[in-house]
């Protein structure tokens, strides 16, 4: 397994373990032997979404609006995803390869 997953993971499960607690945050690291600060970071981080390099993100479709509908007026379609990059198509893909797409990044 890549390092990046296995860091993300080891802090997913503590952040999820201290907000399960109830405990404040310095009392959970103290019992655990973790930094207030490292625990801060990626509580921080997780709840932005972001996630470490490698590891994949869920991918978020949105409903592709059709803009005009005069002569040579073509269907798009913008696929954006959490980490920041954007396919758009000029003329919809097939249904077949998005389903695919949405599968392996899902």
């Amino acid at each position: 397994m890549d390092k990046n997953v296995e860091r993300e993971a080891y802090w997913r499960e503590h952040v999820g373990a201290w907000r399960a607690s109830g405990e404040r945050q310095k009392t959970y690291c103290d019992r655990q032997g973790l930094k207030n600060h490292s625990l801060s970071y990626w509580h921080l981080r997780l709840s932005r979404g972001e996630s470490a390099p490698g590891v994949d993100t869920p991918l978020t479709l949105i409903q592709a609006v059709k803009i005009g509908n005069g002569p040579g007026a073509q269907p798009s379609l913008s696929v954006d995803t959490p980490t920041g990059w954007r396919l758009e198509f000029a003329a919809l893909p097939p249904a077949t390869w998005l389903a695919a797409l949405c599968a392996e990044h899902s």
